[in-house]
């Protein structure tokens, strides 16, 4: 059974992204094969980022407490909405926070728009931002348009398409958190 945590990053009222991560989080426990852990950012406290959680002194307990859900991750699955071209900024502040947490996760992406381009901006930013953290951008990414019509409010599929995408998004996924895994356990 695989650790793993989502990270949904949008903050704002009335966001309709919060369906595609419960999708992903409903499928990944339908697996039988993830264990996993929910942080929607909006229910903790991360103000903007003066301090990388290794320098901070005095550490704020909701950064130590996320830091920690991040760290014992097999994988982790990054969702956001898609903002002006790229993912929100509640996203980026709290992957800003860790540095060593990342370290060698494998990370799938599932960016979400109310429009028909479903996010491919943010997804392909994202992508970048995984690397730049030391981190594995798995290359399959759930992209999902039209949240209105999509996915309902508990992140049930609305047609077969959908539903087919999650799916292989899922089993993907762990497939890939399984092969760094166990590449990772032979280095130990």
């Amino acid at each position: 059974m695989f650790k793993i945590t989502i990270l949904y990053g949008a903050i704002r009222e009335g966001r309709l992204s919060i369906r595609a991560a419960r999708a992903v989080d409903r499928v990944l426990r339908a697996s039988g094969k993830a264990e996993v852990t929910f942080i929607d950012i909006k229910d903790y406290n991360l103000p903007l980022m003066e301090n990388r959680l290794k320098d901070m002194k005095d550490p704020i307990p909701d950064v130590v407490k996320v830091g920690e859900m991040i760290a014992g991750a097999d994988g982790i699955v990054f969702v956001t909405p898609e903002y002006n071209n790229s993912y929100s900024g509640a996203m980026k502040n709290t992957v800003d926070y860790y540095t060593k947490e990342w370290s060698k996760k494998p990370i799938g992406i599932v960016c979400a728009s109310d429009g028909w381009q479903a996010g491919t901006n943010a997804s392909n930013l994202l992508q970048l931002l995984i690397l730049a953290i030391n981190a594995f951008p798995m290359p399959t990414k759930l992209l999902v348009p039209e949240l209105d019509k999509t996915f309902d409010e508990e992140g049930n599929p609305q047609d077969e398409k959908i539903a087919r995408r999650l799916d292989r998004f899922v089993r993907e996924f762990l497939w890939f958190v399984e092969a760094i895994s166990t590449q990772k356990q032979k280095e130990q």
